[in-house]
């Protein structure tokens, strides 16, 4: 098979389509071309359920413990002592008071929200080797949500909060065309709009495969109707022109469409390269982003800042949550558990009560002397964390003004991997920008290991690469890095929850990090209310 750019053999061809379409129903179509499986084309045996394998069986049906559940009253005349007023903790204290439990919620801070934080000028960001000032003007627009920043529309349980608690919400661009795709290894270095990206390559696979249709390769699996059907879903799917041969879309742009005030609009930008967008999965994967389940092209998140949510929570359950309060011992009783932990004022407490509800990060529970299982201890003691690491600027909105870009997100193969547009505040002359959300891996910790001066120049430099603008116009840095923080020493859980689902005497685990949703919010309230049925069981027995 050819497209003018040199010839492609067919099992290089069906593994870089496989890296193209992934698991679409165009890959499944190309599979019946009878050259094989396209599965073991690209290597994998998952790369495409149904090509010549049976898809696995659907998940058994699971109900997930939640408000309404639970017996009223069930816990008059009984204390709980919750570890962590993060959205788990106080998720808890909430809705176990309305049980009737008594509860203390011990913070080793001084703030609620654990990782929801939303940093404005004045804030100190704290980590184990430096301190940082945010140096943002005070303007309710500027903030940077160093935590998490965007909630997904099924999230239903964060989000009933939000109305229960009148947490205004917005929309969050997550997936906006008008942002850029960037890789030093592809078409020059120069970062191309995802709109042309994503034409282009509906575009090639439309046009091949209405080739191999056209050549009969599909003729036993298709009827004269479903062929000329498919033929004319494929001309709409890759806006093929005349004989079904692909030359480009108006889908795809204009010439100088980056650049505000251009009038270039009649003429139409020649097709990216096809050779180049199947070599590099990089470009695929960008464009398969937004098509999972946690990351709609459009989201949600609270006007004025993530930590909304976190003070809505924190005015319902102020009076239980004692801040700065260190835990120092975590010990089980005959019918209860006692926590020793050290107060603001540098006294040692000793607190004793029924139930514990322990939401401390792994990476900070495991250093604090405890009575835990073997099995638990075991679980927490290689429990992982993400390195996450964000940095963020002022900067006036050149990316509006300069290049028509409102919200959303661009991606490169940099180290920075994704440079963040705010989505609010449209129009203003100064916004937040994120230059850099690195997730964790060799990227994370290398830059976790930098001190934050040198985090903001390394994403100065990658980001410039982008916007040649960014080193002018983007000042006033600051990052975060979640493993450096104390008392979070990590973003969000990797491991495998495990035994830590499981009671340990009258202590339950929880946290984002024993949910099916690591690293979202509502995957804390799912472990807080898992916790909970735990407690509510053990009382009901």
């Amino acid at each position: 098979m050819n497209d003018g750019h040199g010839p492609l053999r067919r099992r290089e061809f069906l593994a870089a389509m496989g890296r193209v379409a992934g698991s679409s129903a165009m890959l499944r179509a190309m599979a019946a071309m009878g050259i094989g499986t396209v599965a073991a084309a690209c290597g994998s045996s998952s790369a495409a359920p149904g090509a010549g394998q049976n898809p696995p069986p659907p998940p058994a049906s699971t109900h997930s413990p939640r408000p309404g559940d639970w017996p009223a009253g069930i816990g008059t005349g009984k204390t709980v002592v919750i570890l962590g007023a993060g959205i788990a903790g106080m998720t808890a204290a909430w809705e176990m008071e309305k049980l009737g439990y008594a509860c203390t919620v011990l913070e080793a801070t001084a703030r609620a929200g654990g990782r929801n934080r939303t940093i404005r000028s004045g804030d100190l960001v704290e980590e184990s080797d430096t301190t940082q000032v945010c140096n943002f003007d005070v303007d309710n627009d500027l903030y940077f949500n160093a935590g998490p920043a965007r909630i997904a529309h099924h999230h239903e349980f964060l989000l009933g909060y939000c109305r229960e608690f009148e947490v205004a919400l917005e929309s969050f661009v997550n997936d906006n065309r008008a942002a850029l795709l960037h890789s030093p290894a592809a078409f020059g270095g120069r970062p191309q709009i995802a709109r042309r990206v994503i034409a282009d390559t509906r575009g090639h696979i439309a046009r091949l495969l209405a080739a191999a249709v056209d050549q009969g390769a599909l003729d036993q699996q298709l009827s004269v109707t479903d062929r000329i059907n498919l033929l004319a879903m494929l001309g709409d799917f890759g806006d093929l022109g005349a004989g079904n041969s692909y030359a480009g879309s108006s889908r795809a742009g204009f010439p100088g469409q980056e650049n505000a005030g251009s009038r270039q609009r009649a003429e139409a930008l020649p097709p990216l390269d096809l050779q180049t967008l199947v070599a590099d999965a990089f470009w695929q994967q960008r464009q398969d982003f937004s098509q999972d389940l946690e990351q709609q092209p459009t989201m949600l998140q609270p006007v004025g800042g993530m930590d909304r949510i976190a003070r809505a929570f924190e005015a319902r359950v102020a009076q239980s949550i004692e801040f700065e309060a260190r835990v120092t011992e975590v010990r089980k009783l005959a019918n209860g558990v006692r926590i020793v932990y050290r107060n603001r004022d540098g006294i040692d407490i000793g607190l004793e009560a029924d139930h514990c509800i322990c939401t401390i990060p792994a990476t900070v529970l495991r250093d604090i002397p405890n009575d835990f299982s073997p099995g638990h201890a075991a679980a927490i003691a290689g429990f992982q964390y993400s390195a996450a690491v964000k940095v963020a600027y002022q900067s006036r909105r050149f990316w509006e003004q300069g290049h028509n870009i409102y919200g959303g997100i661009s991606w490169t193969t940099q180290d920075m991997t994704q440079l963040w547009y705010p989505s609010h505040g449209f129009g203003r002359q100064a916004g937040i920008v994120v230059g850099s959300y690195v997730f964790g891996g060799a990227a994370g910790v290398a830059l976790s290991n930098l001190l934050p001066a040198q985090r903001v120049n390394t994403t100065t430099t990658q980001a410039s690469n982008l916007h040649p603008e960014f080193a002018v116009e983007a000042d006033r840095g600051i990052s975060i890095a979640w493993r450096k923080v104390p008392s979070q020493l990590g973003a969000w859980g990797i491991s495998d929850p495990g035994v830590l689902l499981t009671a340990d005497d009258r202590i339950y685990f929880g946290g984002e990090h024993l949910s099916i949703l690591q690293g979202w919010q509502e995957g804390a309230i799912l472990s807080a209310y898992h916790a909970i049925d735990l407690a509510v069981g053990r009382d009901t027995a």
